[in-house]
C-alpha cells in the first residue's frame, strides 16, 4: 500500500468539492422574530450574538442562546424563532459550489415554503462528504464563538463592498467551515478549563468594560500565566488581544451600519477618547477609522444592515 502524500491530513479532500459563494448576508438587530417551517436552495448559517429563542432542524430543536452557530443545509426543513425582547443576528446564504450560471439568483424563500420543486436547477447540489454532512444544528462553545466571528466578518466585507468582496468572503466562508469543523472534532485534553476560559472571554468581550487579566485568572482558579497560556491555546491569540479585537469589531460594525460620531464609537466600545481609538484601530487595520468608513462600490450580493450611504 502506498504512503500517503506529505501534508495529506484528513479534510483535504473537500479542496476538490468546495468553493464557496456568499449571496445575501446580513447583521442586525431583531425584535421577537419567527420564520415558520421552510427549505432553502442554499445553506445557511446563522450566528445569535446575544438574545434567546428556539431553532429547529429536521427532528432535532435547541435553544438559541449567545454564542451558538446553526448550521442548514439544502433541502432541510428548519424553523427559526427569536424570543422576547430580541436577538442580534448575523446570517450567511451560501453555495458551498459555486456555479457561475445558477449561483447569483437573488429571493428570499418565505416561511411556510417546504416544497421546492418548481425551482429546479437552483437547487444546491446534495454534498455527502462525512465531514459536511457532521456540520448540520447547531454548534456551540469556544470554536462556534469564532465561527460567528467570522460570519459577521463576512457580513462587514460584504457592506464595505471593496474591490475583490466576494473572493475574499470566499475565503472567509472556508475560514468559517474549519471552525466549525473544528469544534466538531476538539480534543478532551484540558477541557476542564474550558468553561472558565469561555467566561473569561466573555468578560472581555463586553465592550466598555476592560478586565485585569489578573482578575480574569484569579476567577478561573489559575495563576496569570497559566490563564495566559491556556486561553492563547484555546483562543488562538492572547486575552489582551482577543479583547481588543472584540472592541474593534464591533467599532467597525458601529461604522457601517450607523452613522454615529466616531468619538460616540470610541467611548461605546470602551476607549478613553477618539484619539487613542483611532490610534489602536489604524495599528490593526492598516488605515483610519474614517478611512474605513468610506464604503466602496455598491454590494455585488444582497446585504441587510447597511446605513451608510454608499458614495457613488
Amino acid at each position: 500500500m502506498p504512503a500517503p502524500l506529505p501534508g495529506a491530513e484528513p479534510g483535504y479532500e473537500l479542496l476538490a468539492q468546495l468553493r464557496p459563494h456568499v449571496r445575501h448576508c446580513g447583521d442586525t438587530r431583531r425584535a421577537a422574530w419567527h420564520i415558520p417551517a421552510r427549505c432553502l436552495l442554499d445553506y445557511l448559517v446563522v450566528a445569535i450574538a446575544d438574545g434567546k429563542g428556539r431553532f429547529t432542524i429536521g427532528k432535532e430543536s435547541w435553544d438559541a442562546r449567545a454564542g451558538d452557530v446553526f448550521w442548514i443545509p439544502p433541502a432541510t426543513p428548519h424553523e427559526m424563532r427569536g424570543d422576547a425582547p430580541g436577538q442580534s443576528v448575523a446570517y450567511l446564504h451560501l453555495d458551498l459550489q459555486y456555479r457561475p450560471d445558477l449561483s447569483h439568483w437573488d429571493f428570499s424563500i418565505p416561511g411556510g415554503t417546504t416544497d421546492l420543486s418548481a425551482f429546479g436547477p437552483l437547487m444546491h447540489p446534495k454534498l455527502d462528504h462525512p465531514l459536511l454532512t457532521q456540520l448540520t444544528g447547531r454548534h456551540n462553545g469556544h470554536a462556534a464563538r469564532r465561527a460567528g466571528d467570522v460570519v459577521r466578518a463576512i457580513c462587514l466585507e460584504a457592506a464595505r463592498a471593496q474591490p475583490f468582496a466576494g473572493l475574499r468572503m470566499s475565503g472567509l466562508a472556508m475560514e468559517l467551515i474549519v471552525e466549525l469543523l473544528r469544534g466538531r472534532t476538539a480534543l478532551a485534553d484540558g477541557n476542564a478549563h474550558l468553561p472558565l476560559l469561555e467566561q473569561a472571554a466573555d468578560r472581555l468581550r463586553r465592550l466598555g468594560k476592560r478586565a485585569a487579566v489578573g482578575d480574569l485568572a484569579a476567577t478561573a482558579g489559575l495563576s496569570p500565566s497559566h490563564f495566559r497560556t491556556l486561553f492563547t491555546r484555546y483562543f488562538g491569540q492572547s486575552p489582551r488581544d482577543y479583547g481588543r479585537q472584540a472592541r474593534l469589531r464591533r467599532a467597525k460594525e458601529l461604522m457601517i451600519a450607523s452613522s454615529i460620531t466616531l468619538a460616540d464609537i470610541a467611548r461605546r466600545v470602551g476607549f478613553a477618547n477618539v484619539h487613542a481609538f483611532s490610534k489602536a484601530f489604524r495599528n490593526h487595520e492598516g488605515m483610519s477609522p474614517s478611512e474605513y468608513r468610506r464604503c466602496g462600490n455598491s454590494p455585488s450580493i444582497r446585504v441587510e444592515g447597511r446605513r451608510v450611504p454608499y458614495p457613488y
